[in-house]
């Protein structure tokens, strides 16, 4: 007679071989965050596979340590649920008709993939527990270790590394928004849309080499500005590297990181990129890393008026840069004020006069700029995205429209005009002249039409924030590398290194590099913020409110990018400079990095 323990390993591994078999039969569904660099072509990987997820599952199954598998479950439900139903809206582009059948297999799949990236996600999780808990070496540090985490150096480092890539795009990448932001301080009239900080320092940068210039080009002004956004950027990533050798970082990541940031072509091709979110991301790093330090410390940094200082001039000139800063910091206060037990008041003073600073300084940019408020369509992206979409799918929903205020705002169907990716054509085919005083009523008219159409709402909010959420989904824009000429002052494009630029071209348009593996994985913005939540899972596990922190910050960033216009990387530029360093400084010994109670 087999006894009770006998039993039990032949349920698990029952079990466990079950689940192996189901999962890699079902595996293409869940394959997003790899599909690039894997191919389940053959039977005989397929055996592997499942194989190796058996021992996996049986491995985690017999496990005893039942705190950290309620974590990496609850982890892993929410990345499964990310990939069932970003799969399904890759593919058909809408959710279908949800039909008992297809809803239970989507539970199937959902309940499926949540034990095996939980079980996973168990596994990485021991695995950083393994490198946190190690003994020190108790030797002195050694010096190229001394030398790797020097700022200066790094610095040096990273400005030797970019300034050839820079010179094979010479003068620089003038897209996106910077086009019209120089028209703005050209002509010196400003709106808010644009952050005015940037504004300013762009356009002096542009004018100051026009003038300087014979014929009038712009080429050099372009130039000024790549280089001062190149210091700018090279000297906060140095900062965040010099800062993980203080936070007792391992040797080998801080390495990583260092090569990570010089190399890659990733943060090269950005560091010259003209637009507004680079010096905001490069800003909302230097914010994470104090956040951190601030619970970290046990708030000894409110025991020291510089480091107060330090922090509210970095915040208040991080939300100049961008409003999602403002947002972000916002959606954090609560949970700050959560963890910050025993220093409350003095935490929310310090929050308070933030936010209260930033709102005089922008004002006083305002008053001195005479910049006027843009139309407040930005706002509506995503409402008009869903009423959009809703009039596409079902063109009897226009009756709702009581008080004609469609008819107010558009010539024609808007249904017609939206597209799932982007809300760019809803807003531009509105008369903007009508929009701010139409608000309530086109709210209304949203609102009724939601009740009766969530599914073509849900749609249209998980359809165009796919690249966010879901690894590896197409997005519209990436980095743009192209010049847009100023009318009157022309910008010369001379590259010092056309088959350099030829290649970083071919990143840009594929995500590819030299075919080196997993180029395609770190550069995908859903990547990162299942880094950050991943990462967020494992500070719950330790207890560490000084990650949750940091993380809860970038989350809110990610949470203010789901309700913009569209998703592309440089909205969400901040993670990736802040994830390798968090998650390097998380694997500091135990020791270096007390928790706090």
């Amino acid at each position: 007679m087999p006894t009770k323990d006998n039993l039990a390993k032949m349920r698990i591994n029952m079990a466990a071989l079950i689940l192996s078999i189901m999962a890699v039969w079902r595996l293409p569904i869940a394959l997003g965050p790899l599909q690039e660099d894997l191919s389940i072509a053959s039977s005989g990987l397929s055996i592997v596979l499942a194989a190796g997820l058996f021992m996996l599952l049986r491995y985690v199954f017999t496990y005893n340590d039942i705190r950290l598998k309620r974590i990496a479950y609850v982890i892993g439900l929410i990345f499964s649920g990310f990939t069932v139903i970003g799969k399904s809206l890759s593919i058909n582009s809408s959710l279908g008709q949800l039909s008992w059948d297809l809803v239970l297999d989507g539970i199937f799949l959902i309940a499926l993939y949540t034990i095996i990236y939980g079980a996973g996600l168990f596994l990485i999780y021991q695995g950083a527990e393994f490198i946190i808990n190690r003994e020190p070496s108790g030797n002195a540090e050694s010096l190229f270790s001394k030398i790797t985490g020097n700022g200066f150096f790094v610095f040096a480092f990273l400005i030797v590394c970019w300034l050839p890539v820079w010179l094979a795009f010479y003068p620089g990448a003038f897209a996106f928004d910077a086009n019209t932001q120089f028209y703005q301080y050209m002509d010196w009239v400003l709106d808010t849309q644009h952050p005015l900080l940037h504004t300013l320092l762009l356009g002096a940068c542009m004018m100051y080499g026009i003038d300087h210039n014979i014929d009038g080009y712009a080429t050099e002004g372009l130039a000024i500005y790549s280089v001062v956004q190149i210091v700018l950027l090279a000297a906060m990533l140095a900062y965040a590297c010099h800062w993980l050798r203080r936070r007792s970082a391992p040797l080998w990541s801080r390495i990583c990181v260092t090569l990570l940031f010089a190399l890659f072509p990733f943060y090269s091709i950005w560091s010259f990129s003209a637009t507004k979110d680079v010096l905001f991301s490069g800003l909302v790093l230097l914010v994470v890393l104090q956040l951190i330090d601030i619970w970290h410390d046990g708030f000894a940094a409110f025991r020291s008026p510089l480091r107060i200082i330090t922090f509210v001039v970095t915040t208040v000139l991080m939300m100049l840069m961008r409003n999602n800063g403002l947002y972000a910091l916002i959606v954090l206060i609560p949970f700050a004020l959560l963890w910050g037990k025993g220093m409350r008041i003095r935490l929310t003073t310090i929050l308070a006069a933030s936010i209260a600073l930033y709102f005089v300084a922008n004002s006083a940019l305002v008053w001195a700029t005479e910049a006027t408020s843009p139309c407040k369509i930005e706002f509506l992206s995503i409402p008009l995205q869903q009423i959009g979409r809703t009039l596409r799918d079902h063109p009897e929903a226009i009756e709702l429209d009581d008080d004609h205020i469609l008819d107010v705002l558009y010539d024609q169907n808007l249904g017609e005009v939206y597209t799932p990716a982007i809300a760019d054509p809803v807003k531009w085919a509105a008369h903007y002249d009508m929009v701010d005083e139409s608000i309530p009523a086109l709210l209304s008219l949203w609102a009724k039409m939601g009740i009766q159409h969530l599914d073509s709402y849900l749609e249209a909010f998980l359809v165009q924030n796919l690249p966010y959420y879901l690894p590896g989904a197409e997005m519209l824009y990436r980095f743009d590398l192209r010049i847009l000429q100023i009318d009157m002052y022309p910008i010369e494009e001379s590259s010092y290194f056309p088959k350099a630029k030829a290649l970083y071209q071919q990143y840009d348009e594929t995500l590819t590099f030299l075919g080196l593996p997993f180029v395609r994985l770190l550069s995908d913005t859903a990547f990162q913020v299942w880094l950050c939540i991943g990462a967020f899972g494992l500070a719950i596990y330790r207890k560490q409110k000084q990650w949750m922190v940091g993380l809860s910050f970038l989350l809110g960033i990610w949470i203010t990018c789901l309700i913009g216009p569209v998703a592309i990387i440089r909205y969400m530029l901040g993670f990736f400079y802040a994830m390798p360093v968090i998650i390097a400084a998380m694997l500091a010994p135990r020791d270096s990095t007390k928790a706090l109670s």
